[in-house]
C-alpha cells in the first residue's frame, strides 16, 4: 500500500476544480434564498467514484452540510444537486438567523 492510499483526501476549492458546479451552487442560492457567495465556502473532495461536496457557512463558517456526488451526476446536473442546493439554503437561511439573534441579544 502506498502513502497516496493510506492518506485521506484533500478538500479542495469548488471554485478551481468544478467552477460550473460553484457557479451553479452560488447562482442557485442567491436567487432562491438570499444567500450571498461570500456568506459560504465550497469545497471538494475527488475519489475514483465522485466528489464530495462540502458546504461551509455561518459564523466563523462552523457549520456545514455534505454530500458525496458522482461525475455523471454533476456533469448533468442531476435533480439530486437542486435537492442538496435547497436544502443547504434552508438550512443557512436557519443558522445565519440565529446567529443573527445571538450577535444582537443584549448582554
Amino acid at each position: 500500500m502506498s502513502s497516496e492510499q493510506t492518506r485521506p483526501a484533500r478538500e479542495k476549492p469548488m471554485r478551481v476544480i468544478l467552477p460550473d458546479l460553484h457557479h451553479e451552487i452560488t447562482k442557485q442560492l442567491e436567487e432562491q434564498h438570499n444567500i450571498h457567495p461570500y456568506d459560504i465556502q465550497t469545497k471538494v473532495t475527488e475519489s475514483n467514484s465522485g466528489y464530495q461536496v462540502t458546504i461551509y457557512f455561518g459564523d466563523s463558517f462552523a457549520h456545514r452540510e455534505s454530500q458525496h456526488f458522482s461525475s455523471e451526476a454533476i456533469e448533468n446536473k442531476d435533480p439530486v444537486l437542486s435537492e442538496f442546493v435547497e436544502k443547504i439554503g434552508d438550512t443557512c437561511k436557519e443558522v445565519m438567523i440565529a446567529d443573527y439573534y445571538k450577535m444582537m441579544r443584549p448582554t
